[in-house]
């Protein structure tokens, strides 16, 4: 055989395997979708499980935090498929975005992984005030963060209550504070933790966030919708702002504007790659159901039309 027609024979067969790699990974996708509900729970469960595991070993400074959530999640995938797929996972990671089976996968983690949300809901380290100078106020935060991961609120609360006694400063220490507040449902004793975080650092995207969602527990809507609004303006490539804001117009008889906020975040969630775009679809999704149940299509086309958004009936 000539030394071109060899090469080309080569090329042929490294064409044919990876064609079917490629139909080897699309038949378990298929034949995963379609087990009955009971296996494909299993499944779904199995693979999630073991991608939160890999989740919660991702540095939390990372810059690419929506990339490597991904990795995770295809390298899970890829411990359930057959060995001939193995050897590429970026056959799998380029395929299996847009399928039922790892929507389903996605949809799973956004409800039952903490360290998934505790990740995607982690402020950078990298402004002054998240750490402090002081010894024994920097000891009693991290005993506070200790008790925080273990649910014991009222024990947190102190410990970041002596942190800023110590050091009144301490924003991350406040930011939390308020958290522990929330998490036992004394809001407006969160609220002010988060203004004094603030007061701080007016640019806080944690408290920001979290004191949109207090004043949103604690039924102020309009200071809930002002605080979104504000941290939109800061964050404008952030998700999480257009997401809290249309759930909360939408809810408030303000369903056009709503729904706008929340396609708008699944935009970019979809186009970070992140596992959070499952719960805006599934937002959308009740959206689309209680629009066509009051004969409100026509709203939901002109905003759909708008982000060129197509809905999938299963």
């Amino acid at each position: 055989m000539k030394p071109n027609a060899e090469k080309a024979d080569l090329e042929a067969q490294e064409s044919k395997a990876k064609c079917m790699k490629i139909i080897n990974l699309l038949l378990f996708l298929t034949f995963f979708y379609g087990y009955s509900q009971e296996q494909n729970i299993d499944y779904v469960k199995n693979i999630s499980e073991d991608a939160c595991d890999c989740i919660s070993k991702i540095n939390t400074e990372n810059n690419t935090k929506n990339k490597a959530i991904k990795s995770c999640i295809a390298s899970s995938i890829v411990k359930n498929l057959n060995t001939e797929v193995k050897s590429n996972e970026k056959i799998v990671s380029e395929i299996q975005l847009e399928s039922k089976a790892y929507k389903k996968i996605e949809t799973y983690l956004v409800e039952n992984c903490a360290a998934l949300k505790q990740l995607s809901f982690t402020e950078n380290e990298d402004f002054k005030h998240a750490s402090s100078g002081n010894v024994l106020a920097q000891l009693a935060y991290d005993d506070g963060l200790e008790y925080l991961d273990e649910n014991d609120y009222d024990s947190a609360i102190l410990k970041f209550r002596k942190a800023i006694e110590i050091d009144p400063n301490f924003a991350f220490a406040w930011d939390n504070l308020g958290v522990s507040y929330r998490k036992t449902n004394q809001y407006e004793e969160a609220i002010k933790a988060y203004k004094k975080s603030l007061e701080i650092n007016p640019n806080g995207r944690l408290p920001l966030m979290n004191i949109a969602v207090t004043y949103n527990l604690n039924k102020e809507f309009e200071d809930a919708i002002k605080y979104y609004n504000k941290f939109i303006s800061i964050y404008a490539d952030d998700a999480e702002g257009y997401y809290g804001l249309g759930l909360i117009l939408y809810t408030n008889n303000q369903q056009e504007a709503g729904l706008d906020n929340l396609i708008h975040a699944y935009t970019i969630y979809t186009a970070q790659d992140s596992p959070y775009r499952a719960d805006a679809a599934k937002k959308i999704g009740y959206m689309y159901n209680d629009l066509k149940n009051q004969d409100k299509m026509e709203v939901f086309n002109k905003i759909a039309s708008k982000y060129n958004l197509k809905i999938e009936n299963n």
